[in-house]
């Protein structure tokens, strides 16, 4: 745990581990949410428990796993919920460690989040609550905490109330999310809202697809300075170093593509393609590198003298192309950008995006690479894929 897909991993092993325990006992007896799992036996003798516990306590362990187990609970926390069975009561429940903290009411967030907050924390605890009692118990503690954020709701239970499941099928809705600043004082919703009505009114043949009801608008929060802080001083802290002080190996140092600095990996990088003639016209192609560039410059020398492979690159296509009518073109190379290529923990590719950057930002002619390239698949992520592990079976 504590990794940024930490909790997706810890769900698919806890399916895993349910689907063991159920070949064992009733599956409707237990249950697991992350780390964090409940079961219930009802009529077992005291000596029945402690053949359980081991028994469950030895699963985990043929998965390379240990849990700590506690038996014949009656009043019990699990998550956010005291249920007791003594009365057969629950509570809305928070560690005593744990300090209440909400956004203040005049916070930079969107008005609907301010504004919602009390009455989605009332509903939540009235769902944690049997009755109003159990309620009123836990309820100071978030009154409290909200009156500190400046807000001046009170908290009352909610009963709860049979609701009939909804008949209709649910819309494709595509969300737009523009982020919120109350210093920005422009409608961005209203904008957007507009658009859908000006490009697709009624009787257009993508009506049906993008109207008012497939497409909405919910403004996303920001990060708090504490946030961009935090991620500034991570950035600064995670730079890449220098993985060794030879930037270039090349026998020939004047020779070397890269103007020595050819061993330098996590590139952006641009290559102009001279074609040698009076009336030719030199070409620009933008490629990344995430190992060392000169990995990559064998590549596509490969790709230049090897005919099966010069549909390998756009620049490869063209310099297959000029050789054919007799040219023998030069090319240059230069590094643009230093970055990451892809970080599961980000789940970002900045090689990638700085790619498409340069590509797009290109408003010459004379460009190699095509539009599409703006659309395709990061291809550093695939090394980060379950299926490139041994599992060991």
């Amino acid at each position: 745990m504590g990794a940024f897909d930490g909790a997706e991993v810890c769900e698919l092993v806890g399916v895993f581990l349910l689907f063991q325990l159920s070949q064992h006992y009733n599956k409707t007896d237990f249950g697991l949410y992350r780390d964090d799992g409940l079961a219930v036996f009802k009529n077992a003798s005291g000596h029945l428990m402690d053949t359980i516990k081991k028994h469950i306590i030895q699963i985990f362990k043929n998965n390379n796993l240990s849990i700590s187990i506690q038996c014949n609970m009656k009043v019990v926390n699990f998550l956010d919920v005291t249920l007791n069975l003594n009365d057969q009561s629950f509570r809305p429940f928070c560690k005593p460690i744990n300090e209440l903290n909400y956004i203040h009411v005049d916070s930079n967030h969107p008005p609907s989040i301010i504004k919602q907050l009390p009455r989605s924390i009332e509903l939540r605890l009235s769902a944690n609550s049997s009755n109003d009692t159990s309620f009123r118990s836990s309820a100071h503690l978030y009154q409290d905490a909200l009156k500190k954020s400046g807000y001046k709701f009170k908290l009352n239970y909610i009963p709860k109330l049979i609701q009939p499941l909804p008949k209709n099928r649910k819309r494709n809705i595509i969300w737009f999310n523009p982020p919120y600043s109350k210093n920005v004082s422009t409608k961005i919703g209203k904008i957007f809202l507009d658009l859908i009505d000006k490009h697709f009114p009624v009787g257009h043949k993508y009506h049906k697809i993008f109207n008012r009801n497939t497409l909405k608008v919910s403004y996303s929060c920001m990060p708090n300075i504490k946030s961009i802080v935090n991620f500034h001083n991570r950035h600064i802290m995670k730079s890449i170093p220098p993985e060794s002080d030879k930037s270039c190996n090349c026998i020939t140092k004047s020779k070397c593509p890269l103007n020595q600095q050819c061993l330098v990996n996590n590139i952006v990088y641009q290559a102009t393609l001279y074609p040698g003639t009076p009336d030719g016209i030199e070409k620009v192609y933008f490629g990344v590198s995430e190992t060392a560039f000169k990995l990559r410059y064998a590549n596509h020398t490969k790709s230049f003298k090897i005919e099966k492979y010069k549909n390998d690159t756009e620049l490869s296509k063209e310099v297959w192309k000029l050789k054919e009518n007799g040219v023998n073109p030069t090319i240059k190379w230069k590094i643009l950008k230093r970055c990451r290529s892809y970080n599961p923990t980000i789940k970002r590719c900045n090689l990638c995006l700085y790619e498409k950057y340069f590509i797009i930002s290109y408003t010459y002619d004379n460009l190699l690479n095509k539009r599409n390239e703006l659309v395709s698949k990061c291809r550093h992520k695939s090394k980060f894929l379950l299926s490139n592990f041994d599992t060991g079976d």
